[in-house]
């Protein structure tokens, strides 16, 4: 663990918290994926969660994101206590594409994936409508027509961010940007996602593995099985 961004406990009831959490544990049956959590993450900030792969950052992440539960601590995202307010905070924060939790089915095309987000949020998916979203993100409005199985590592993560955005929401969950990706991509996508955060003020929270790429959010949260 980094001694100098040792997580200090945070003061429950800060006005711009948007998710605070204490002593915050989870046990299975195959271990403890993480335990000891302490953070608070403000309004429209980038706050990353360095681990390596087995750290238990998938499983944080998805449980700040009220799609996991927790054993122990407390958790408050967007005002609710989890996990009894679960449903109205999983209303309020997207997930980005999480492997085995909303995976894109490989034979859509990248215009209709577009489309079903939008419909599923009460818009009508013209083509004209798609086309506008899509160009939001250059790198994928050039490959609007192609299958998702064809897209690259990249601008798969950028999709998956793309959607989630969609619902408006006040959080954005992203994990594995560096997955079949070289360190160049990787920043790149963390700066583009970083800078669509600062200017919809949407708290972004992402999980990286790379020191440089928790250094590029506004705070950070590093596991203690890094080892560091």
């Amino acid at each position: 663990m980094d001694t100098q961004t040792k997580p200090v406990i945070p003061q429950v009831g800060e006005a711009d918290d948007v998710i605070i959490a204490r002593d915050l544990e989870l046990k299975n049956l195959i271990g403890c994926p993480y335990s000891g959590i302490n953070l608070a993450i403000h309004k429209g900030e980038v706050f990353a969660i360095r681990g390596h792969n087995g750290s238990g950052k998938t499983s944080l992440l998805l449980t700040l994101a009220g799609r996991m539960n927790f054993t122990k601590g407390s958790l408050r995202v967007l005002g609710y206590d989890l996990p009894h307010g679960r449903g109205k905070v999983q209303k309020r924060v997207s997930l980005a594409l999480f492997e085995g939790v909303n995976d894109l089915q490989e034979s859509l095309r990248v215009t209709y994936a577009v489309g079903s987000e939008l419909e599923l949020y009460g818009r009508k998916p013209t083509a004209e409508v798609i086309e506008e979203v899509l160009k939001k993100v250059p790198e994928l409005y050039e490959v609007r027509d192609q299958r998702i199985a064809n897209l690259t590592a990249d601008q798969l993560v950028m999709l998956g961010v793309l959607l989630a955005w969609l619902s408006h929401p006040d959080i954005i969950v992203v994990d594995d940007i560096e997955s079949q990706l070289t360190k160049d991509q990787s920043t790149n996508i963390m700066q583009r996602i970083t800078e669509l955060a600062h200017q919809d003020d949407i708290t972004l929270v992402v999980g990286v593995i790379e020191r440089d790429l928790a250094h590029m959010a506004d705070d950070a949260l590093y596991l203690e099985k890094d080892g560091e």
